[in-house]
This record gives C-alpha cells, structure tokens and sequence, in this order.
C-alpha cells in the first residue's frame, strides 16, 4: 500500500513540475514582445558603449633567455683550458645573480622603471619624453603645474626632489595598473613583458623602452667581470709582446758584436747569453698570456647571454574592445536572459503576494 503511495506523489510531483514548466513557457511566450523590445534595447546599449569607450591596447613583447654556460659552452671551455695546461675553474663565473626569477624583479624595479620614464620616444614623428606622454594621457599635467612643475623639467639631468616624488608615485600606478611580467611557463626561460594602457602609442612605446633597457643592463652586467679581465689581458698581452720585440732586437744586435766568434772566449758570449735568455723568458711569458688571453676570450663570448626576441609590440595593437560578431553575439545572449530573468522574477514575486 504504501508503494502505491509513494508511486501515486511521485506521479504527482513529475505532473506538477511539468505543468510548472509548460505554465512558465506559456508565460514566457505571451511575453515574446517586451523580450524582444528589451533585448534590442539592451544589445544597443552593449554595442554602443563597447564602441563608445576607450579600449585598453595590449603591447606584449616576448623572449628568450639562453643563460646556460654548464652544458656544452662550458665543455668546449675546460677542453681548450686543458689542452692549454690551465685550470679553468678559475674563469667560471657560477653566479645565479641572474637567473630568469631575478630578471622578472629586474623588469619590476623602480631604477628600471625610472630610466623607461626618463627615456625618449618618437611619437607621431615627434621625439618626447616617455613620462611626457605618460602624464598627458593620465591628465596629470594641471595637477603637477599646480606643484610648480613642468613637463620641460624632467629634460634636465639633475631632477629635483618633488620630480623624484611624483616619478614614484607614477611608477607604483604603473606596477599597480599597467605593467605585466610573466612567464607563460615554469618549465621554459621564455619570459612575457607587457604594457596596458588605453593610449595605444604609449603602450607601445614603454613596452619597447622597458625591455631594451633592461636587456641592455642585463647583458653589460652579466659580462662586465669577464670583459673586463679580457681587457687587462689585451692589454698585458701588448705590453709583454713590446718588450719581446725589444729584448729578440738587442740579441740581434749582440749578436753582431760578435763579429769573428773564437770558441775559447767565453766572456765574450755573455752579454749574447743573456740577451738570449731574455728573449727565451718573454716568449715563454708572452706564450701563456696568449693562451690565457685566448681562455679569456672564449669564456667571454660564454658568458654572453642570448636575448632573442620572439614577438613585439606591432600597430595596432590588440585590445579590449569586442569584435562585432561576439558583441552582437554576446549582448543577445545578455538581453535575452536579462529579460527571461526579470520577468520570471517579477512573476514569482506576484505570485507570492498574491
């Protein structure tokens, strides 16, 4: 009995949710005109205020880092310094002072970020200060002439301390509303540096600034221990050749004072003896600051990291702005359910009043 009873209120409840829904498709259907009506309305204002606003430009610039000196370069290093009878420990530089995470802080820095905004752009065929353009598109030109300071100012060297206090304040908008650093993936050195602005050609710019600055600091920095030993070595190597030449000139020139050579003169042959030695001592010298100055060379072209670009930042950029077809999709899709949801919602409400 009690089955029956059971099956009799399941009965009754698939029947009653069907009758809901049929009763709510009903209603939905009488209703087909204020849906369309505010459907329209609705796609109009999506489409209009997507065209209407400005749209945020996407300047990306990515690339690789090759910062591997343990694998094969470093192989190629210990065999030359073997086969040149030195310890090539000693030009290894192991440093991780610049591996890919510390380049990304590099990239966030506020030195970094400083010099991009100091630095000049050509903009619509006009050469300008980054943060010139910066603070015309954020609209802080009035703000900052209200402080005594104008856009000519940051041309000079010699910035003053309210100049440095608003380049700050413009740096931390800038970690906080604009910059991107990423890397798209852990188990590759390809690094992503970004730029979001709704001004297209300053994004484009600072993107380009940022990451040439920074490159060009990371490459001078990673091979400043090396090129400098390589040019101590040059210069050692010149300076030792020099007196080879001289010392190889006066054994020449011993040589001749001894025009008829007896044998049984030993005394003679001294300064001939001497001469010789000394010419032996400097090619010796001479030869191993060649061999280390070739060492210096190759660990030097090493420890060059490789920066190449994979993509840059090209007009027009990309932006935030919805292509037509997906707006028109997408804010029909919004109208629609919009509407269906108000009045549903309307009618539960007058239904409960009721």
């Amino acid at each position: 009995m009690s089955e029956k009873n059971n099956h009799i209120e399941e009965s009754i409840s698939i029947s009653f949710i069907v009758d809901s829904i049929k009763d709510w498709i009903s209603f939905i259907f009488s209703k087909r005109k204020i849906i369309i009506r505010g459907t329209i309305i609705i796609m109009i204002l999506i489409i209009s205020y997507n065209y209407i606003k400005s749209p945020v430009h996407y300047a990306r610039t990515t690339f690789v880092l090759d910062n591997d000196t343990s694998s094969g370069s470093m192989g190629d290093l210990s065999s030359l310094a073997s086969l040149a009878g030195i310890n090539a420990s000693s030009f290894i530089d192991a440093s991780s002072l610049f591996q890919i995470d510390n380049i990304q802080e590099l990239y966030r820095s506020s030195s970094m970020l400083k010099n991009t905004l100091l630095s000049s752009a050509k903009i619509n065929d006009k050469e300008i200060l980054i943060i010139e353009r910066f603070a015309k598109a954020e609209k802080l030109i009035n703000k900052w002439r209200k402080l005594g300071i104008n856009l000519e100012d940051f041309k000079n060297k010699k910035l003053s301390r309210l100049q440095d206090s608003l380049i700050k304040e413009s740096i931390k908008l800038i970690k906080k509303e604009y910059l991107l650093v990423d890397k798209p993936s852990r188990k590759t050195t390809i690094l992503e540096i970004g730029f979001n602005h709704k001004d297209e050609l300053l994004a484009k710019s600072f993107n380009e600034n940022l990451v040439s600055i920074v490159n060009k600091f990371y490459f001078d920095t990673k091979t400043l221990k090396t090129g400098a030993n390589l040019e101590i070595l040059k210069k050692q190597s010149d300076s030792v050749k020099n007196v080879l030449n001289e010392s190889i000139l006066v054994l020449a020139e011993k040589d001749q004072n001894i025009p008829n050579l007896n044998a049984l003169d030993k005394v003679s042959m001294v300064p001939y003896q001497k001469a010789m030695i000394d010419v032996q001592a400097n090619s010796a010298i001479y030869g191993e600051i060649v061999k280390q100055l070739e060492l210096a060379k190759v660990t030097h072209r090493n420890n060059m990291p490789l920066i190449q670009i994979i993509d840059k930042p090209i007009l027009p950029l990309e932006n935030s702005r919805w292509k037509l077809v997906k707006t028109f999709f997408l804010s029909f899709i919004i109208g629609v359910s919009s509407i269906i949801l108000g009045l549903s919602f309307k009618r539960i409400i007058n239904y409960e009043q009721n």
